[in-house]
């Protein structure tokens, strides 16, 4: 029994020691790097506002992330796979859950309220789908279906997801999951033509919605056709079935202009690309009931933020001035002046890269870009050198779903993308993004391990 005891623990000391030895040691430094530059940035962005306070949480926060990143490198990631349904429906409750017993903040009812931490159950449940998906796309048996019911699966139990979020209602935590669907589609092998469809539905929607908030804001200088096609995006009246018969005949036409001209076109991918378009305009009009005025302004403001000087594009404009002030070497630590005397909102979370570029200026900057390009570039490798499918579909879209934070967050930052909400990761101030960050960064690690155990 005494050798039998002595044994397990040499074991265990072998799995801890080739843990460490094959950890992605980049991938880790380049993490608590950035942890260490968020923690300096938050301290300055509040110091006049109970600095220590927020550091105290982000530090309890980076402890915690600390500890699930070390278990879930100790335990091969495809413990998962096999509980894809599961975790699914885990995500579901959740979902429910914070609808139910959710405290609302920034007008979203997004988040779990603890008592000393608010938690928000969508940060945890993109993982957490992320696992689902990739361990159903990756089951033997879903292998050997067709490929079109897999694609059709995926995208109606992403539909139960994004109605939950669209409840709350959390915009910014739904257009993560489009770069992270369009990989896991393209690792598993999805045929080309719906990942088209795909890409083909995404790009109408956002034309569509950025068009209708546009001419919401500019109702007085809107022309009789730009009006009318306003009054169709509204809901579901005459105008919207006059239109959606136009886009119909309008397709038709050009299906059969294509064929006098010798052009081969399925009548099945005329009716599918008819279908994604009015599924794209229908999305449209129902997501304009749950869009508030403001949320219309911040997005629109990308495209010109002096339409709304003071409301919309007041963000926009004024980080824009903030990164330009810092210049090349920035005006130092806790030298800020846009950021504190309060021109720049929300800058120790959305907006924090404005107060790395005032007061670390563009060399500062450089840096934290560089250390994100090296986190994007291992986890490519990673997702390349993985040992298995299910590996490759987790790594892949955790690495899709951190480089859409980054050139969302630094891009909004920049007046180059909408002003959506989006963190930078292990950056901003908050504890649930920050966990569940480094979650994922040991979901990668393990994957990365696992090439040298087998």
């Amino acid at each position: 029994m005494e050798i039998n005891k002595y044994l397990f623990l040499e074991k265990e000391t072998n799995i801890i020691k080739k843990v460490l030895k094959n950890t992605n040691w980049r991938l880790i430094i380049c993490v608590i790097l950035l942890t260490i530059i968020g923690l300096i940035m938050i301290f300055s962005a509040t110091f006049y506002g109970g600095g220590i306070s927020y550091i105290l949480k982000q530090l309890l926060a980076f402890c915690i992330g600390m500890i699930f990143l070390f278990l879930l490198s100790v335990i091969s990631y495809q413990i998962f796979q096999p509980y894809y349904i599961h975790i699914y429906f885990i995500c579901i409750l959740l979902l429910v859950l914070v609808l139910l017993i959710g405290v609302n903040y920034r007008n979203t009812k997004a988040w779990i309220d603890f008592g000393i931490f608010l938690f928000q159950p969508s940060e945890l449940v993109r993982i957490l789908i992320i696992l689902s998906f990739s361990g159903y796309l990756d089951n033997d048996f879903i292998k050997n279906s067709k490929k079109t019911s897999k694609f059709l699966v995926i995208l109606f139990s992403f539909g139960i997801i994004a109605t939950l979020l669209m409840l709350q209602p959390d915009f910014s935590a739904l257009v993560v999951y489009l770069p992270i669907l369009v990989v896991l589609f393209y690792l598993s092998g999805i045929n080309r033509k719906f990942l088209n469809y795909l890409l083909l539905f995404s790009m109408t929607t956002i034309v569509l919605f950025l068009l209708k908030s546009y001419m919401i804001l500019n109702k007085d200088s809107l022309a009789k056709f730009f009006r009318w096609f306003l009054f169709s995006l509204i809901g579901f009246n005459m105008y919207y079935i006059i239109f959606l018969i136009g886009i119909g005949f309008f397709i038709i036409f050009i299906w059969w202009l294509l064929k006098k001209l010798l052009f081969r076109v399925s009548i099945v991918s005329l009716f599918l690309t008819i279908f994604v378009i009015y599924s794209s305009y229908t999305i449209v009009v129902i997501t304009h009931k749950f869009i508030k005025p403001y949320q219309n302004r911040r997005i629109i403001a990308f495209l010109n933020p002096y339409l709304d000087p003071t409301g919309g594009g007041y963000q926009v404009i004024q980080t824009r001035i903030a990164i330009g002030s810092g210049r090349i070497l920035g005006k130092g630590i806790f030298n800020s002046t846009q950021a504190k005397l309060g021109f720049v909102p929300e800058k120790h979370t959305d907006f924090i890269f404005s107060l790395i570029g005032e007061e670390l200026g563009f060399i500062g900057s450089v840096v934290v870009l560089f250390l994100y390009l090296i986190i994007i570039l291992e986890g490519i490798k990673i997702t390349s050198s993985s040992i298995d499918t299910y590996g490759s579909l987790v790594a892949g879209s955790i690495t899709v779903m951190f480089s859409f934070y980054f050139f969302v967050n630094t891009g909004m930052c920049l007046g180059i993308f909408p002003v959506v909400g989006l963190p930078l990761p292990f950056v901003s101030y908050g504890g649930s993004n920050l966990v569940v960050s480094y979650i994922a960064i040991g979901i990668l690690n393990s994957i990365n391990i696992r090439r040298f155990l087998y």
